[in-house]
């Protein structure tokens, strides 16, 4: 699987302007849009516009158009990052990360981009302009480089590959990352160390996880690899030998749809949710006031709900996981899509719910600013 470039070049109008107006500030969110991406296994692909959208959603910040004012931090990137479905934890050690990125993980990568970076690297068009421009402008300049956010993924197929966002998604020489290898990649990481920013290469690195590539396998070269189980251990079948004397084992018994509703449901503030409940009544009853006519009226509150609590996005969010996450564990676990029955749909079915109730989960929680609902003040 080769990886895709969330190009910042197209993140917002400002990112196409030209020459010295053109203003590039949003390599964070367009980073996280790729890691994301990545990690999902491709189930979802973001592009830099809506890592930049899921940016101002998930911090409250705005990215003002013509001014340098929208860069990010590692503590951000993980908020942008679970607004788009992920989830991202700091790197414990260099080896932690690469043991999670061989497992499916993404990696974001803060640099001081190209500081201590391999000879002859290729990191974008762009980024050649850049440099020949401040090697004939201001040498100092290009020495102590610039602050970047980047990332990376690895497979069997392509090895490692590292992105950086000024890459052309649009042109096929920069569609995708760079190859490098695993020493590249951490002389890369390094050059926060180098530019004396951070005391060791992987505290610049986020691991980015996705829910949808968790529970899938990772088809590699052939194989079938599983990513990372899910912390209720998927069941697996066994390849027995064709004899006889061996009877089929039987298979662990699969958690009831009564199961995944009480677990998923476990800790909601009823009593909040009522009163956010009431308000969003309250206020779509006051707004068909305003209208004259029984369907207008109708419509006027239906619209409210929507707009106000973000019902839509939830719906489109539990259908989309559930089937991806059915079919993921259907193949991961051999079964033909057109002959599931018995205990097989069972477990399709409950890792189906299991993922989709999550986004329920997510939409009842106050404190998630997810699909648009808000902490009741």
């Amino acid at each position: 699987m080769k990886y895709l470039v969330a190009s910042q070049l197209y993140a917002d109008a400002e990112a196409q302007l030209k020459g010295s107006k053109q203003i590039l500030d949003d390599c964070t969110w367009s980073s996280c849009a790729a890691a994301v991406s990545w990690a999902s296994g491709y189930a979802v692909t973001y592009t830099a516009a809506q890592g930049v959208a899921a940016f101002e959603k998930a911090t409250g910040r705005k990215d003002k158009q013509g001014v340098s004012d929208a860069g990010g931090s590692l503590a951000e990137a993980v908020k942008v990052i679970a607004q788009l479905g992920g989830k991202a934890r700091y790197a414990k050690s260099w080896a932690d990360a690469i043991e999670a990125a061989k497992k499916g993980a993404a990696l974001m990568v803060w640099v001081q981009q190209p500081i201590g970076y391999p000879t002859g690297l290729k990191v974008s068009a762009w980024h050649d302009r850049w440099a020949k421009w401040w090697a004939k402008t201001d040498p100092a300049h290009l020495r102590a480089g610039y602050g970047h956010m980047t990332s990376a993924g690895w497979c069997e197929d392509h090895g490692w590959q590292w992105a950086c966002p000024t890459r052309d998604e649009k042109t096929t020489a920069e569609k995708y990352a760079v190859p490098v290898t695993e020493d590249q990649l951490r002389q890369i990481a390094n050059s926060k160390v180098k530019a004396g920013k951070l005391s060791a290469d992987f505290k610049a690195l986020l691991i980015v996880t996705h829910p949808a590539r968790t529970a899938a396998p990772i088809v590699t070269g052939g194989r079938v690899d599983v990513a990372e189980q899910p912390k209720a251990a998927m069941p697996t079948r066994e390849v027995q030998p064709l004899t006889a004397s061996i009877k089929p084992a039987p298979k662990p018994a699969s958690p009831t749809v009564a199961d995944q509703v009480g677990k998923a449901l476990e800790g909601v503030d009823w009593e909040q949710l009522s009163g956010r409940a009431l308000t969003a009544a309250t206020g779509a009853a006051a707004a068909a006031s305003k209208v004259k006519g029984a369907p207008a009226k109708m419509m006027t509150f239906l619209k409210y709900i929507k707009d106000n609590t973000g019902i839509d996005e939830a719906l489109i969010e539990f259908v989309r996981t559930f089937v991806t996450v059915s079919i993921s564990v259907a193949l991961g676990l051999g079964i033909p899509l057109l002959d599931i029955s018995g205990g097989d749909f069972r477990t399709v079915l409950s890792a189906g719910l299991a993922s989709g109730l999550q986004v329920l989960v997510k939409y009842l929680d106050p404190k998630n600013s997810a699909f648009g609902i808000k902490e009741k003040p």
